[in-house]
């Protein structure tokens, strides 16, 4: 099987026996060193986790966690031999690297080009893929050019991860994808990808299934642990609450720690961002990129806030939006405050950071 890489191709073979030049490249030098030691038996891996909900941290990762993981996912997508995959997320983090390793273990052929918001358009990628993994974004533009590049449209499996998906962009998934096997997943760098998806196609599902072996339950806060040999069969606390539907299936509500506190009522933010999403869409907008926090108030300790980013909403729009969402919301949750940023900050896998955009924010006024 072979890798593709900046108009390189390299087979498996020759990268395991060292029959390759570095040539000072930052994308492709590290994929390449990192393929060599996992095709001559690595036993441990350095992974750095993505930042989105704080400081980013160094994770050691065994070959044995990696590869039970790659082994799941191609069993549960039918993936074979031969096959070809499209590799365009950052293969400095866990969800790029994964990918190479389940096209290393399953002879699968890799087509790696660097991580943008639209790989089929900015590469002038001609031909379709057997299974590709995007962040929502990457499918949300990718689905915006398909006119022009519509190899994206043939894609047969798609995984997406690493944020939420909307109910705008898992229309247009239904819509505009329907020849594809397309679903959302679940996981973090500590349990190597993906231990969970949800399927977003045809006959969608609302929750998401497990993993074979990976065993699942709730702490206190209603928060998800998840425990099974790609977390090396350690027990992983998570902040992310969740609805336990049985020993294999959750419906994912949100995270802790998008709490906001607003005159002591705790909202959660993925509720609100769900009728935001809706609310924006019966006034003419789509597809926007935006997010609810928290902004310091001195009445009620935080008010919640609609965060837009590269649009500005007249008043008008505004007024309307606000008037929308205060049907399926409660008194609490309804958003006191619209503020509209040129960019949010984000991680190099393309997830916002939501409380350094806050952040910054609030030390610009």
């Amino acid at each position: 099987m072979n890798l593709h890489i900046k108009n390189n191709t390299y087979s498996f073979a020759e990268i395991q026996q060292g029959n390759f030049q570095l040539e000072g490249d930052d994308l492709i030098d590290p994929i390449l060193l990192f393929c060599f030691e996992w095709l001559n038996q690595t036993e441990t891996f350095s992974l750095q986790s993505s930042g989105s909900t704080g400081t980013p941290k160094e994770i050691q990762i065994l070959r044995t966690q990696m590869k039970s993981s790659a082994d799941a996912t191609v069993e549960f997508l039918g993936l074979k031999a031969n096959d070809h995959a499209l590799v365009c997320l950052n293969t400095n983090y866990i969800a790029g690297k994964m990918m190479l390793v389940r096209c290393i273990e399953h002879n699968i052929n890799a087509t790696i080009v660097p991580p943008c918001s639209a790989p089929f358009r900015e590469h002038l990628l001609p031909k379709a893929f057997d299974f590709i993994a995007m962040a929502p974004i990457q499918v949300q533009f990718s689905l915006d050019c398909a006119g022009d590049h519509p190899a994206f449209l043939q894609t047969k499996k798609l995984i997406i991860g690493g944020a939420p998906i909307t109910e705008s962009l898992e229309k247009r998934i239904k819509q505009e994808l329907s020849n594809t096997d397309v679903y959302h997943t679940y996981g973090m760098t500590e349990t190597v990808s993906h231990v969970a998806l949800k399927k977003i196609h045809q006959q969608a599902d609302s929750f998401f299934h497990t993993l074979p072996n990976v065993v699942i339950g709730q702490d206190d806060r209603k928060c998800l642990w998840v425990q099974g040999p790609m977390s090396n069969d350690v027990k992983l606390q998570t902040n992310d609450v969740v609805r336990l539907i049985n020993d294999t299936t959750f419906e994912w509500l949100g995270r802790a720690d998008n709490i906001i506190n607003s005159g002591g009522v705790k909202v959660q933010a993925e509720k609100v961002e769900k009728s935001i999403n809706e609310g924006l869409k019966q006034i003419g907008y789509q597809n926007i990129l935006m997010f609810v926090g928290g902004l310091p108030n001195e009445n009620l300790g935080e008010e919640v806030t609609i965060f837009i980013e590269g649009i500005t909403l007249k008043q008008t729009e505004i007024d309307q939006l606000l008037d929308i969402v205060k049907k399926p919301l409660d008194k609490y949750e309804v958003p006191r405050n619209v503020v509209s940023l040129s960019n949010f900050e984000k991680t190099d896998t393309m997830k916002i950071r939501r409380k350094a955009t806050i952040q910054k924010f609030i030390e610009q006024q």
